[in-house]
């Protein structure tokens, strides 16, 4: 059941809760379970986690609450199909007022998580009003070691700190990150701390952009593609990933790759994750990404097969020249507007 430490966990993330602002065809908050249903098919052995970790928001923690039945029942589902990838599912504490009141609510939750064959939970603390404070990590680093002594039905694999990025530190160096993290980095050695390297969304990422403590490993969390605007789309390949990161023979043991929404407009960013996996970065380019992502809207009824050529040289042109709103997209390519339009 446990990840060891020379296994890179390398995964796809629902980072975000999208409002209705930006709905597209009267959807938003999460990925439908369809749409998640679809994604976790495509990932096949090549990318081995699913985080479900959206932002909850201040007046409702919701992933802190107990699913109700058909929510459980689609759940259930989805982690029993999902036999070739480990479902992950991030909790968001919060403010921690007593360690005993946080511990009993999170097991509750661990509880439900775990019966239907979740193995597998990150606690997130990012963009939390004061999560950041002494006192407050200090309650964090309490309840994470709680937890890991009396929940043993299902495992805690990574943490988001409140310093998540070298950006956040005002003298920004990794020095004062790993300052910053010393509190924290007094839990189990197992579990990995998810980073977006020197800046929240970076163009590059090294091992040296992480700070090195003591018997930790860190995920880099890639947040490269995930707009949070339903008119927008990331076309261009996120530049400057150290090969290095997607192995588990350094300090940073793997990558998550934050969403957008709806995923059925970044398959191509998903292909090309796959690639650099799995150092086949001759891969990465538009013919081969387009047939991909062709191939994923026809098998999953966006478009009918008959049409798949068009749908690949339409989706060839788009990436090589890298438009990236959803009106030039639908002005150059109208026979993508299917797929482009909210």
């Amino acid at each position: 059941m446990s990840i060891s430490s020379i296994t890179p966990i390398n995964g796809l993330i629902e980072g975000f809760y999208w409002s209705a602002s930006n709905a597209v065809n009267g959807e938003y908050d999460f990925f439908t379970k369809r749409q998640r249903d679809q994604l976790i098919a495509s990932m096949n052995y090549e990318i081995n986690y699913y985080f479900h970790c959206p932002q909850d928001r201040e007046d409702d923690q919701f992933t802190m609450k107990l699913w109700n039945a058909q929510k459980t029942a689609d759940w259930s589902d989805t982690v029993s199909k999902a036999s070739n990838v480990s479902i992950v599912i991030g909790l968001r504490p919060r403010w921690i007022g007593t360690v005993q009141n946080s511990l009993e609510s999170i097991r509750l939750k661990l509880t439900q998580l775990a019966s239907i064959g979740i193995r597998y939970y990150i606690l997130c603390w990012d963009d939390t009003p004061g999560a950041g404070t002494i006192a407050q990590m200090t309650l964090q680093k309490d309840l994470i070691d709680a937890l890991v002594r009396q929940v043993t039905n299902i495992e805690l694999i990574g943490i988001i700190p409140a310093y998540y990025a070298r950006s956040q530190i005002s003298d920004a160096t990794n020095i004062a990150w790993a300052n910053q993290l010393s509190i924290l980095n007094q839990i189990p050695s197992h579990i990995r701390f998810f980073v977006t390297g020197a800046t929240i969304v970076p163009s590059s990422i090294r091992i040296s952009d992480i700070p090195s403590l003591v018997n930790r490993q860190f995920i880099f969390f890639d947040n490269w593609i995930a707009v949070d605007s339903n008119s927008k789309v990331t076309m261009t390949w996120p530049p400057n990933r150290d090969p290095a990161i997607y192995k588990a023979n350094q300090s940073v043991s793997g990558s998550v790759l934050n969403l957008a929404y709806p995923p059925e407009r970044i398959i191509h960013q998903i292909y090309a994750l796959k690639q650099r996996i799995n150092n086949r970065y001759s891969n990465i380019n538009s013919y081969l990404a387009a047939e991909f992502w062709a191939i994923y809207l026809v098998k999953n009824g966006f478009y009918e097969w008959h049409s798949l050529e068009q749908l690949k040289n339409n989706l060839k042109s788009l990436i090589d020249h890298g438009y990236e709103t959803n009106s030039k997209i639908i002005q150059q390519y109208p026979f993508l507007q299917g797929i482009f339009t909210n």
